[in-house]
């Protein structure tokens, strides 16, 4: 902190320790607990509001993102799947000015009621959980901001089970979240002797702010995400079957069958893989890609078969448009066996 930005909050809280309520000396109104001046008698000090759940219009600040994730083959993770959920909400400090009018009903119009500036605010959210409650996120004390933070979001990352409490409670109208909120300001515990005491920081409202949505009036606060349906790039791979160089095809001169795989990569480029299917290689070989592909692209497929004359047949490219995980790049279908060698003959 630099020596000027010191000295003016110096400045700022100084002033405000001049002026501060005498917390022994209060009055309940209909706005809560309010406090005279240690000088002025005229001038009585409201709490801060207590804060609550933000809202966006009719809407509450709150977002409630629901993940669901299948593997697939492509993905080389087809026997995983999993569903968290993202809780995001927001809580602020409202202005005081319905509390204000509330309060000047019991202590009349001719004081000058003023709200006591926040010095910090301390905020921890509680959640009880599927076995025990537990401290989800915690904000600590605005030290240097004067008047203390407005509003806070608070994010918190939901297991699966969490995510059904979570959402079964609020179906039924139930409170398994809340912010518990500390405010401290600038006051004296009793009236002071002397003109020129000095106030204490303390702690002058403690409060609770239910996190909690009526789903039937905002079900927009919920979104489901299927990442397998959404995911666009992955790190995958292809699985190639070939039966033809095999026992089962009968005998023929073939030699060699070359399966080239050709993907798009993040930035455009194109990236070629290559297999060979020989006699004495598997019926199925893998490609695996070590770059992330784009999976909405699909992938081309060229295929080469070579004789043992030396002669070769491409067959056209084939545009993959879904990533399957599986491809059967035989010639004939497995079941179809291929006649006697005609060189067996002679």
């Amino acid at each position: 902190m630099s020596r000027r930005l010191a000295a003016l909050l110096a400045v700022v809280w100084a002033c405000l320790a001049s002026a501060a309520p005498v917390l022994d000396q209060g009055r309940r109104t209909a706005a809560g607990w309010c406090y005279p001046d240690h000088e002025d008698r005229r001038v009585w000090w409201l709490p801060p509001p207590a804060p609550v759940l933000m809202m966006a219009g009719d809407r509450p600040g709150v977002d409630f993102t629901v993940f669901n994730y299948q593997g697939t083959r492509a993905t080389v993770d087809a026997d995983q799947a999993w569903t968290g959920a993202m809780l995001q909400f927001t809580v602020v400090m409202p202005e005081a000015t319905e509390a204000a009018a509330a309060a000047r009903r019991i202590l009349g119009t001719a004081v000058d009621l003023r709200t006591m500036p926040a010095a910090g605010i301390e905020a921890e959210v509680v959640f009880a959980g599927v076995n025990s409650a537990r401290s989800a996120a915690v904000a600590g004390w605005e030290e240097t901001t004067v008047g203390a933070w407005r509003e806070r979001s608070f994010a918190i990352s939901l297991t699966p089970e969490e995510t059904a409490v979570v959402h079964d409670a609020w179906e039924a109208g139930s409170v398994v979240l809340s912010v518990n909120t500390a405010v401290s300001a600038y006051a004296f515990a009793t009236r002071p002797d002397e003109d020129d005491a000095a106030a204490d920081r303390t702690v002058v409202t403690v409060d609770s702010v239910p996190v909690t949505v009526d789903t039937r009036r905002h079900p927009e606060v919920f979104r489901v995400l299927e990442l397998d349906a959404t995911m666009p790039l992955a790190y995958t791979s292809v699985e190639l079957g070939c039966s033809e160089l095999t026992d089962g095809y009968g005998l023929s001169d073939l030699a060699q069958v070359i399966a080239v795989v050709e993907a798009e990569a993040v930035n455009g480029d194109v990236i070629a893989k290559e297999l060979r299917f020989t006699s004495r290689s598997a019926p199925t070989l893998e490609i695996r890609f070590d770059r992330a592909v784009r999976l909405d692209h699909g992938y081309r497929l060229r295929v080469v078969r070579v004789y043992a004359t030396g002669r070769t047949e491409e067959a056209p490219p084939r545009r993959i448009d879904v990533w399957q995980g599986f491809e059967d790049i035989c010639s004939a279908p497995s079941d179809e066996r291929i006649g006697p060698d005609p060189r067996l003959l002679y």
